[in-house]
């Protein structure tokens, strides 16, 4: 066995070749580095082989598909990984779009502008699947293993995702828009064969109009502007033709409430319940005081007779 150290840099690289070839990434990572060092014929390749497989390594790190995108730029010729054919260009479209798409579905947002401009971008990188890869299927998912889908899917996919959030950034001021929306999201999900019914869920409710049992203001969004409150609608309450009972559920086991009347009164309710608590505590403390010092006077009592 001829040690690494006596071995050249193309020798070196042709090893690394064939231990991708069984998906051996560590070794032929260190094969490549050192070709490198070496500065063997094909170092330039061995550096696209080194950003492969660190992409391979750590597939969901959007860092990893910058470098390699920013590497496979400087490739002029077509190579092989493994036994995939790899075109450079679109390989480095490819892990650009990749790159952004985690990056984006990764930001932490905060507040409705964020939550909007989020959707925005996610539907901007579905256009770009759509219009620059299409119903080509994505290679670097196959080289990295990760799903692997054409770029018709994974716009739908994303496009999905897009306006779920454009959905939750909308539903605070306008339900109804928000509905709108997630009809966009949910006809995606099913071209993709999903049921959807986590957006058809949400669209019959932020669709869903009533009047409040307090107040009797109407209310647009079920669990966002209005809740529903478990009540005893009783026989008698029953027979009333006013619009409010005629938007109460159909079992008469609950009512409607806005989220002004419910927060107003859940507020008031923590402020009672806040001041019995401290009252409760203020008693049991002085109960406490009474008892240590009953228990100190039993013990002097106790300690004179000794």
């Amino acid at each position: 066995m001829v040690l690494s150290v006596f071995k050249s840099g193309d020798e070196l690289f042709n090893q690394g070749v064939d231990l991708v070839k069984r998906k051996e990434y560590v070794k032929a990572r260190k094969n490549f580095e050192k070709t490198i060092e070496k500065g063997g014929r094909e170092a330039a390749l061995a550096r696209v082989y080194v950003d492969l497989i660190d992409a391979c390594l750590d597939n969901n790190n959007p860092a990893r598909y910058s470098k390699l995108a920013a590497t496979l730029a400087s490739m002029n010729d077509g190579f092989v990984f493994g036994l995939t054919e790899i075109d450079p260009v679109r390989l480095a479209l490819e892990c650009s779009l990749l790159a952004e798409r985690i990056e984006t579905a990764r930001r932490q947002v905060n507040g409705p502008a964020q939550i909007e401009e989020k959707g925005n971008k996610m539907l901007d990188i579905a256009r770009k699947y759509q219009s620059q890869i299409g119903n080509d299927t994505i290679m670097i998912s196959e080289i990295v293993g990760i799903q692997v889908n054409t770029g018709i899917k994974e716009a739908l996919y994303i496009q999905a995702i897009g306006y779920e959030n454009l959905a939750s950034a909308a539903v605070m001021t306008d339900p109804k828009r928000a509905a709108e929306l997630l009809q966009n999201s949910y006809a995606c999900r099913k071209q993709l064969g999903e049921d959807g019914q986590n957006a058809m869920n949400l669209i019959k409710a932020y669709s869903k109009s009533v009047k409040c049992w307090i107040c009797g203001r109407p209310a647009t969004g079920e669990g966002v502007h209005f809740l529903t409150i478990a009540s005893d609608i009783s026989p008698f309450m029953r027979k009333s033709d006013d619009d409010i009972l005629q938007s109460a559920p159909a079992d008469y086991g609950s009512v409607y409430m806005c989220k002004p009347c419910y927060s107003a009164i859940s507020k008031r309710a923590d402020d009672i319940a806040r001041a019995y608590h401290e009252r409760a505590m203020q008693e049991m403390r002085a109960m406490e005081a009474r008892l240590q010092a009953e228990i100190r006077s039993m013990a002097a009592t106790i300690a004179i007779r000794r």
